[in-house]
């Protein structure tokens, strides 16, 4: 099923390139939502369900103007999928740029998403996917 997967997170990226963030199709009612080691916009925390995914999406994206997301690579990891990443866009109020490489590890179940962890730090997550140096 891990290419399944990938392709579900591939289609979930074309949307978010596009710009439409709020994409709850994608997610298991259930669904669980992890930031690790962001310093800022709403931080690093725990969101679960529907309601609470879409409102911490919001929370980041409403600190940002012309925010742009773009996938590097998808990460067939088997259980999971790994999307190395870059965000880009201007703070709100400030203007000042705003661009960060970040990765994220998806695991689905029956072509919904049930996790999501979204890592500040790309080392970060390579080791969580068994695959640092």
């Amino acid at each position: 099923m891990s290419q399944e997967d990938v392709k579900v997170v591939r289609k979930l990226f074309d949307l978010w390139a596009a710009g439409e963030l709020m994409t709850p199709e994608f997610f298991d009612a259930d669904a669980e939502y992890v930031r690790v080691g962001v310093d800022f916009t709403g931080g690093t925390g725990v969101w679960r369900g529907l309601d609470q995914i879409g409102v911490a999406a919001l929370e980041w994206a409403r600190a940002f103007d012309d925010l742009r997301n773009r996938a590097e690579k998808f990460i067939d990891l088997g259980d999971r999928v790994l999307v190395l990443w870059r965000q880009s866009g201007r703070g709100r109020g400030s203007g000042i740029p705003y661009e960060h490489e970040l990765a994220d590890i998806f695991t689905l179940r029956n072509g919904k998403i049930v996790k999501l962890v979204s890592y500040w730090d790309r080392s970060e997550a390579l080791e969580a996917a068994g695959l640092s140096e």
